[in-house]
């Protein structure tokens, strides 16, 4: 620390730095991360919030995902992220 530090001010990620506290994930249960005042939440355990595919909106049901994967032979490239045993069970 040089002597002219003192009259430095905080820099901008020092006064935009989150400090609150953040809800668990709802994916993992870890606590949630935000950087900033601003920025969204995102969970670094199982990267909640950062995934792409968060849309669910354009997403297949299990049972849509079931119906699919038993005409291909249950084929592992036709889960669409499912479990083998949620497919089986959608059935």
């Amino acid at each position: 620390m040089g002597i002219f530090d003192i009259f430095k001010g905080k820099s901008w990620e020092e006064k935009n730095a989150y400090t609150g506290d953040t809800p668990p994930c709802p994916r993992c249960g870890e606590a949630l991360t935000k950087k900033y005042e601003y920025s969204d939440t995102y969970c670094t355990n199982c990267n909640f919030g950062l995934d792409d595919d968060d849309d669910s909106s354009e997403s297949l049901s299990v049972y849509e995902a079931a119906e699919i994967w038993v005409s291909n032979g249950k084929d592992e490239d036709y889960m669409f992220g499912y479990t083998e045993k949620e497919l089986e069970n959608a059935l």
